[in-house]
């Protein structure tokens, strides 16, 4: 999650940054077979369970009043709202310390095995780039040893850049609205789920109006791309 929409708040530009551009190059597309993108914090990890404890530790908890970060981060002495620069602070702590003791969300590991057999995967997450590491590390324990890309403000160029790559099937899984939004400007053809794995999370946001479907569940994203491949789309 970010201050703003769910973890970014994005940017006008469609440049790569060259962060970014330098791991797509290095990353292997087959050409003629189905692509999967997959958020990670809230699609793949527990993102809210982790942080909700992390806040906890550090006299601060999150208000659930709506699906951002900033001024719904507020101290327990008080009850203020955080200003933008310690929500920022404790985001940089919270990756650092903890990116690699996420849990998984239910199903993911399953699903996603299931769907390599038909796919390639690739992780696209806005966790920071020096904890690249960190975040393959979780991934490889919870059974998804898929590339990893660790992007910075807009998914639409990097989504863009990937997909452009295969003359198959493109799905990209996200939880916010924003990332969706840019990926429908720039890649339209890329099949687009909107899925937020912690319930009380996602009962605080509508389904993302440029998706083409709202996931309940890693089952359902599972039976939408398999029905997607098979050409049976409802």
């Amino acid at each position: 999650m970010g201050l703003g929409e769910p973890k970014v708040v994005t940017t006008a530009t469609h440049d790569l940054p060259e962060t970014v551009d330098r791991q797509l190059r290095e990353l292997k597309i087959e050409a003629d077979r189905p692509l999967l993108i997959s958020d990670a914090d809230e699609v793949l990890f527990a993102f809210m369970v982790g942080f909700e404890a992390y806040m906890e530790g550090r006299g601060a908890y999150f208000d659930w009043v709506s699906y951002r970060l900033n001024g719904n981060i507020r101290r327990k002495l008080d009850h203020a709202p955080l200003p933008v620069s310690e929500v920022r602070d404790l985001l940089e702590g919270f990756f650092r310390d903890q990116t690699r003791s996420l849990l998984p969300i239910a199903g993911a590991a399953a699903a996603l095995g299931e769907l390599s057999r038909r796919m390639q995967v690739v992780v696209l997450s806005n966790v920071p780039h020096d904890r690249h590491g960190d975040r393959r590390h979780a991934l490889v324990r919870h059974g998804m040893d898929y590339p990893l890309i660790a992007n910075r403000g807009s998914k639409g160029p990097a989504v863009k850049a990937l997909a452009a790559r295969t003359a198959a099937a493109v799905v990209f899984i996200d939880d916010s609205p924003g990332h969706h939004r840019e990926v429908a400007e720039l890649a339209p053809h890329v099949q687009r789920i909107h899925f937020v794995g912690n319930e009380r999370l996602s009962g605080l946001l509508e389904p993302a109006e440029h998706s083409h479907v709202r996931a309940q569940s890693w089952d359902d994203i599972r039976s939408h791309i398999e029905r997607h491949l098979d050409g049976r789309d409802d």
